[in-house]
């Protein structure tokens, strides 16, 4: 599918421009050369072209592709019309746009700005690589095939059919360029999920890990009593505290019938490292015998 979108309108050379180098990268994968036209005419039209749009500087036309594929008559119309013919194998993703990179990246290195440069492709690959020579000075133009990537019209000043150019025409005069609906990455808010209030409670809806609240503030009821994190002292009878304070924490058990460990002498015990579990024997009492402490039963008559 494609879409007709406004490119920017075509017009003539600014005067820094209008004598300077003009390089043609021609991508003869992408745009190949017509039945119906003379290739031996082909130099000449793009020239005429850029002529017209006022670019009058020298021209330089470099074609890339597998030329196993293109007709011997063909080839050398094409090299005795001044166009560089660059052989890039098939079989190789991408390898011609590559290869194009390559060489307008070192052109710009032996030109410097104010130049001209003129594709022949309707590649996105290309797109980053123009935009950076357009923001150093350099002028884009563009020759796209019947569908081109948006980001690669957007870097061209003018952008012409590819049919139009080989035959010496004008660019668009509409500033109108057919796009690739799939370059255009649409936003519509009305699609975009909503976030939700996060309900009050012990309820954890987050991630994990995630302690900073972001949903939407509830207030709190009216009847909910308020208390304060500082506050230590829970809410009601002293005693009542206390005794829900014991059953949440209860006091480690011990034996009643040893309530405390004297100090006596240590021939009288275990050494305090033996392996005794923590056991240590009651010592004698000085009225006699030792008896357990036990409750005293109730209930016996």
């Amino acid at each position: 599918m494609t879409a007709s979108v406004s490119a920017p309108m075509a017009s003539a050379a600014d005067q820094q421009y209008v004598t300077a180098k003009t390089s043609v990268w021609w991508d003869i994968e992408n745009c190949q050369v017509p039945d119906n036209r003379d290739p031996d005419t082909i130099a000449q039209n793009i020239s005429s072209a850029l002529v017209k749009m006022n670019y009058c500087g020298p021209v330089s036309i470099s074609a890339y592709g597998d030329t196993n594929r293109i007709p011997a008559s063909v080839q050398h119309a094409l090299s005795s019309t001044g166009i560089a013919l660059n052989h890039v194998p098939a079989g190789i993703k991408d390898a011609s746009d590559k290869k194009i990179l390559v060489d307008m990246l070192f052109w710009a290195v032996d030109n410097p700005a104010p130049s001209n440069y003129l594709l022949i492709s309707g590649d996105r690959d290309f797109s980053n690589a123009l935009h950076q020579l357009r923001m150093r000075r350099y002028n884009i133009l563009l020759a796209q095939p019947h569908e081109a990537s948006a980001p690669l019209v957007a870097a061209a000043k003018s952008v012409w059919l590819w049919t139009s150019l080989v035959a010496g025409g004008p660019p668009l005069p509409s500033g109108e360029s057919l796009l690739r609906t799939g370059d255009f990455a649409t936003f519509n808010p009305e699609n975009e999920p909503v976030q939700a209030s996060r309900p009050m409670g012990n309820t954890n809806t987050g991630r994990v890990g995630d302690t900073k609240f972001k949903g939407k503030h509830v207030n709190k009821p009216t009847n909910q009593p308020s208390i304060s994190r500082a506050e230590s002292t829970p809410v009601g009878n002293g005693n009542n505290s206390r005794r829900s304070f014991r059953n949440q924490h209860p006091l480690p058990s011990r034996p009643y019938h040893f309530p405390m460990q004297p100090n006596f002498p240590q021939d009288n015990f275990l050494p305090h490292n033996s392996h005794n579990h923590g056991f240590r024997p009651m010592p004698p009492k000085p009225t006699g015998l030792d008896y357990p402490m036990y409750p005293e039963p109730t209930g016996w008559d």
